[in-house]
């Protein structure tokens, strides 16, 4: 199934748009992966009748719409792993310790390539984060025409961001965290 031709304007209401992070260290037992909603973003398709080959994808987010939605344990979500003020608190040590939403207040994508092989769309551009701009690549697919899901992995240390640590060091945020969208294109 091919995407349709034409511009597509997407955010929130769009989709989903997440954030997993993974927990490592020496007291890592007791810690959590996470599972994140980015709340605000923008995300801009073209699909000219030409073909994908010619289409471009823009997006932006917002580096302070990171809500934290739960814990995860062995990729299943935990909902009742985290307290309300857990989840305010971490939300808190992210913007201060981590993102940097008032130096760094905007996270922008902007396409450079996009090929189409078996139905799966590879996806080539370049990633401007907590000030530091570099390359990237994803791969994405539609099951319906309609829609887009798919998935990148990003080094924060890529970016210039430290992984969050506490405990001297004995728990982390692992350095990998993985950026994963489904979206509606209706």
């Amino acid at each position: 199934m091919a995407l349709k031709a034409g511009t597509y304007n997407l955010n929130a209401n769009s989709g989903k748009l997440c954030v997993y992070t993974f927990k490592e260290g020496f007291l890592s037992a007791i810690a959590h992966d996470l599972l994140i909603d980015v709340t605000n973003f923008t995300i801009k398709l073209n699909v000219p009748d030409v073909g994908v080959q010619s289409a471009s994808v823009e997006a932006e987010i917002l580096a302070n719409s990171l809500k934290i939605i739960c814990a995860m344990k062995d990729g299943q979500q935990n909902y009742d792993a985290l307290k309300e003020k857990d989840k305010a608190d971490i939300e808190e040590a992210t913007f201060k310790d981590v993102l940097h939403p008032s130096k760094y207040p905007i996270i922008n994508f902007r396409s450079s390539n996009i090929q189409e092989k078996d139905g799966v769309y590879h996806v080539k551009g370049e990633l401007t984060l907590h000030g530091v701009t570099r390359p990237i690549e994803f791969d994405a697919k539609t099951t319906t025409g309609k829609d887009l899901k798919g998935k990148v992995t990003l080094a924060q240390k890529d970016f210039g961001i430290k992984p969050y640590k506490a405990l001297l060091g004995t728990l982390k945020v692992k350095n990998e965290v993985n950026i994963a969208f489904d979206l509606s294109l209706s």
